[in-house]
């Protein structure tokens, strides 16, 4: 069993429809995808508490606001602000715009979570 599944079957009431889910469906490509595949089998409270322990690579161009708040720093405004400056010509034009409205130190951080970066 791969360590994140098995992880996962150690968290209480995930079972084994749950984790094989989980893994058939990962990469998640947004937060949202995620909630709605492991919903079908916890309470959306645990689901909640599940995404602090979850990645999504975040796309600056394709991401949906909600995954786009997983970056260090990023809350609601500024996801719906970096969200209406797109398309970014890459990665660098994305974090050159994020630098604009974070510290310098959120920025570093935020590059290991970028597609491609």
């Amino acid at each position: 069993m791969p360590h994140c599944t098995t992880q996962l079957a150690a968290i209480s009431g995930a079972g084994e429809c749950m984790t094989r889910e989980f893994e058939e469906c990962r990469p998640y490509t947004s937060i949202e995808q995620f909630r709605g595949e492991i919903g079908k089998y916890i309470a959306p409270e645990e689901v909640a508490a599940l995404e602090k322990y979850l990645f999504v690579p975040v796309d600056p161009n394709q991401a949906d606001a909600t995954t786009m708040q997983q970056l260090p720093g990023v809350n609601a405004d500024l996801a719906q602000q970096l969200s209406g400056n797109r398309p970014y010509a890459s990665a660098d034009a994305f974090l050159t715009a994020l630098g604009k409205l974070v510290s310098p130190e959120l920025v570093a951080t935020v590059q290991t979570y970028l597609v491609g970066a």
